[in-house]
């Protein structure tokens, strides 16, 4: 069924590869008009380049930008406006990985790292972004119909998933996302997370980079023991991924608000 986002316009950070880049695509096809935000340039010019030959070039725009600077996330906001005329949608997928540090031996600048982007940083681009959907809500009678989506980790709720700062900082976003979807779910914005599990991203292919301490403890978990049999010894693909965010960003998820959708062939429940 094509169409299905006909009318929207979406800010998608994480645009430029993996499953920014898919969601992004996705989007695309299926009508919506998008704002591919992403720190580096480079990957842009190939999400565009991409578009370009599908024959959409009129439904992307790119935004060159940090999620962790504010004067960043209101800029991409006003480069929806501006282009478009408005924004409904906020496909939030930005974020990194850590270096899976155990507790006692986790440098405080890993810490500091994995916050300031994956939970500051979601917090900065939805605030940005509820800050327009508020102003048309109090413009329109006080209700301003939008969808947020927003990547997180089923490491929020397996730490074993993820090292010790990625897991509190997908955790913190999911706990952000339910307090977004309970103060302005009453005017018409939903906000809603995916969970997933093993997927061929750019995180993963830096895993040659992980403490070798640390992926040995994970390695004796059940959920990193079992995870090939769960997932029949392949990783998930963005392309996994990106049909729930065209759900949630759609109007067929209308009756969702503040739920965190794991997605991740099972595994969790190998542990």
């Amino acid at each position: 069924m094509a169409g299905r986002l006909e009318g929207k316009v979406a800010l998608v950070t994480g645009a430029g590869s993996g499953m920014g880049k898919a969601i992004a695509l996705d989007y695309i096809k299926e009508g919506a008009k998008i704002v591919g935000f992403d720190i580096l340039e480079s990957r842009l010019k190939e999400l565009e380049e991409e578009v370009a030959g599908d024959g959409h070039t009129d439904r992307l725009v790119t935004f060159v930008g940090d999620i962790c600077k504010n004067e960043d996330c209101e800029g991409a906001v006003a480069c929806c406006v501006e282009h478009y005329g408005t924004l409904n949608v906020l496909s939030h997928n930005a974020g990194i990985s850590d270096k899976m540090y155990p507790v006692h031996r986790l440098p405080d600048e890993e810490w500091d790292r994995l916050i300031a982007i994956n939970l500051t940083g979601s917090m900065k681009i939805s605030r940005a972004a509820l800050r327009y959907f508020k102003k048309q809500a109090d413009e329109n009678g006080g209700e301003f119909e939008a969808a947020m989506v927003m990547i997180t980790s089923n490491a929020a709720f397996e730490s074993a998933t993820g090292g010790p700062a990625y897991s509190a900082s997908k955790a913190g976003a999911n706990a952000l996302a339910k307090a977004i979807a309970f103060e302005y779910g009453r005017i018409g914005v939903r906000c809603n997370t995916i969970c997933p599990g093993p997927v061929l991203t750019n995180i993963v292919s830096g895993m040659a980079d992980f403490d070798p301490e640390g992926i040995e403890l994970h390695n004796k978990s059940g959920y990193n023991s079992d995870a090939w049999k769960w997932t029949g010894g392949v990783l998930g693909m963005p392309e996994d991924i990106s049909p729930l965010a065209v759900y949630l960003a759609s109007d067929e998820s209308k009756y969702m608000n503040g739920n965190s959708c794991v997605i991740d062939s099972g595994v969790c429940l190998s542990r």
